[in-house]
């Protein structure tokens, strides 16, 4: 049968436990009684045989606790253990990338001072600071503990009472940092120092792309081992400065040796396989490997982007080259807009594209796309006008040169190419591909067959148009619609009617020409009549030359041309329609062209009567004249009687001017 010892002492934290007063409980002590069963643990109170307690105080235990038992249960330290969830979170997403037994070690060593402290307040804090507790044997009583439960809980915690005793205390200080121990992230036992990898590196990188490790007298681990054998020497070739071999040595003064694996595997960590192919492999291998792209998904609206490119068809040509075809595509929809082929791959391929993507947009009554995304090859010339931003697009995106992922437009061609082109066209491909069903089949020594340019682009144009008129891809978002019925139907509410004026004047043809007659002029001998005789005060003094521009139809007549002078937009003159003279032969056309001319010409008559009406009938008076008329009109004026006359008889007026009357006046003066 046992008691406890705060069964008998009373404490100043807990009053209404214990017999005896602390004074008391040392008076009998020293005196013989409490024999001890059971020596203070940590976490736990000392035991003490209830028979070696006095008399008295036997009465008043079982008055107050009952008989006792004869064991005595005590929550242990082990069961004071609890897990931390905050120090879980704190190392696993520790910035030093943690093992995960490690990771396990540190939550413990958090939960075990966790518990530690508890006991620390519980059992001697609270005396302490009263002055009436010692701390003496704590510390190594908490290792003990520590051992017990070392088997379910690893952790690294010191195992000397100066370096738990501190651990505690920076622990309480600090949290959780304090636990984690110096040796992470220092390079204090690192073999391949910063100037090794630097030379590694380096070495990797040289322009005959040398093999990491093996026989090769090139390899990079044969170089770094003639360097620190002295049997090479190694220059940076942009700045030229020599590697020191001195720091290449270890502290006693010796090479660094490292093996192959070494090398092997410095040249593949992370960031450094990235930064050494950046040097060895070209720009379109390295973006599509290493570096980060954009996240994007289409637009809603169509026409709100379209996207251009170039390309090659891949058949060839009688001659061995190949039709340069630019397509623009309008991303929503994935149609082919806009489309030219030419021989040549120049400015005029692009130009030409755009003209027929504005053929297809007036024909359908679109409008102005709201953004266009080009490259800077062959474009680039158009920068400072066409594919300026405001000019005729809202917007204009330029794409990085390089990165074909980028467009748009790229991967359309593809989706054209491998979807249309390679189902009803031979020989489509790349004999590169990845996918064998993408090589072309070829032979050594077998033809190769040529086609006609004429050939090539008919077939073109007819896959452009059973590929637009195909189900759009997302059928999920469009159910049931053609790519075609997708650019229709789902048109950008904002996009703005085509200015014709302004888009003559960057993509369409332009001719120098005259005004005449006050009403016309020639392009492509066609006339093109004015609005109004109004437009010539808009021309410059004695100067009825002007610069016509036009955008021809699809089969290539031209309806309109818009007129500049000197830059600025004058007005846009319709074709001028004549009429069959003949009245018997006229039909409506020949009559309503009549009657437009005849109204063009009464316009005109009224405007020049205005202007004429504007102008005085001038009389010229020389200067001394006026004066002399000035003196007159200041002079008097003298008021005389006016003698009043009688009429003269009108019949003295009357002459006779017959035959007979002239006949007699003559022989009367004889």
């Amino acid at each position: 049968m046992c008691v406890s010892y705060k069964e008998l002492v009373k404490t100043d934290n807990n009053s209404d436990c214990g017999v005896m007063t602390f004074y008391q409980y040392q008076h009998y002590k020293k005196a013989g009684w409490f024999r001890s069963v059971k020596h203070v643990c940590f976490g736990n109170s000392a035991m003490y045989d209830f028979r070696s307690v006095p008399e008295k105080f036997k009465k008043l235990l079982v008055e107050k606790y009952g008989y006792p038992k004869k064991e005595y249960s005590s929550k242990t330290f082990k069961e004071k253990i609890t897990p931390d969830t905050k120090a879980v979170e704190y190392f696993t997403s520790h910035t030093l990338g943690l093992k995960p037994e490690l990771v396990a070690k540190y939550c413990n060593d958090a939960a075990i001072l966790n518990a530690v402290g508890h006991v620390w307040e519980a059992s001697v804090g609270s005396r302490a600071k009263l002055g009436k507790g010692r701390t003496k044997g704590f510390w190594q009583r908490a290792i003990d503990s520590i051992k017990e439960v070392g088997a379910d809980y690893p952790n690294t915690l010191p195992l000397t009472e100066k370096n738990m005793r501190n651990k505690f205390r920076s622990y309480q200080r600090d949290g959780y940092p304090a636990l984690l121990s110096k040796k992470l992230g220092n390079d204090n036992s690192r073999k391949v120092t910063d100037d090794i990898e630097r030379l590694l590196l380096s070495i990797y990188t040289m322009p005959n792309k040398p093999y990491a490790t093996g026989d090769q007298d090139t390899s990079v681990h044969k170089l770094y081992m003639d360097f620190i054998k002295g049997k090479i020497e190694v220059c940076d070739e942009t700045t030229g400065e020599m590697f020191d071999r001195m720091q290449f040595m270890d502290k006693e003064g010796r090479p660094v040796v490292i093996g192959e694996k070494t090398v092997y595997n410095y040249l593949n960590m992370g960031l450094n396989r990235v930064a050494v192919d950046k040097k060895r492999t070209g720009n379109l291998e390295y973006n599509s490997t290493h570096r980060p792209h954009h996240h994007r998904h289409a637009p809603i609206y169509s026409l709100s982007k379209i996207s251009l490119d170039d390309r090659d068809l891949p058949r060839l040509c009688v001659g061995g080259e190949r039709v340069k075809a630019y397509y623009s595509y309008d991303v929503t929809s994935g149609c082919v807009i806009g489309k030219s082929y030419s021989r040549q791959k120049d400015k005029d391929l692009f130009v030409d594209c755009i003209r027929d993507m504005f053929r297809t947009i007036s024909k359908h009554g679109f409008g102005v796309p709201l953004q266009v995304e080009v490259e800077h090859h062959i474009v680039n010339k158009f920068k400072d006008d066409l594919m300026k931003a405001g000019n005729i697009f809202p917007f204009v995106r330029w794409c990085n040169p390089g990165n074909s992922q980028e467009k748009r437009a790229e991967h359309f061609n593809r989706a054209k190419k491998y979807g249309i082109e390679k189902a009803a066209q031979t020989g489509i491909g790349r004999h590169y591909a990845k996918l064998e069903a993408n090589r072309p089949k070829t032979n050594y020594g077998e033809k190769t067959k040529y086609y006609e340019y004429e050939e090539v682009v008919s077939d073109d144009l007819r896959a452009i148009d059973e590929y637009n008129h195909q189900m759009h891809p997302n059928q999920k978002k469009y159910p049931g619609k053609t790519r075609w019925q997708v650019l229709v139907r789902h048109v950008n509410p904002d996009v703005a009617n085509i200015n014709k004026a302004t888009l003559c004047r960057f993509i369409g043809n332009t001719t120098e020409t005259s005004i005449r007659r006050s009403q016309y002029c020639k392009v492509k001998n066609n006339k093109y009549q004015i609005p109004s005789a109004e437009i010539l005060d808009k021309l410059l003094p004695n100067n009825l030359t002007v610069q016509a521009y036009w955008l021809p139809d699809d089969e290539g007549g031209i309806n309109e041309v818009y007129l500049y002078q000197g830059g600025n937009f004058i007005c846009r003159a319709n074709r001028l329609i004549s009429y069959n003279e003949a009245t018997a032969e006229q039909t409506d056309a020949d009559r309503q062209a009549y009657t437009e001319q005849a109204s063009y010409v009464a316009q005109f008559d009224k405007i020049v009567k205005e202007r004429v009406n504007k102008i005085a009938k001038p009389g010229i008076v020389k200067a001394e004249d006026i004066q002399i008329i000035q003196k007159i009109a200041d002079s008097p004026v003298e008021i005389v009687d006016i003698i009043e006359q009688t009429a003269d008889d009108y019949k003295d007026y009357l002459t006779d001017y017959s035959p007979e009357a002239m006949r007699r006046l003559a022989i009367e003066q004889l």
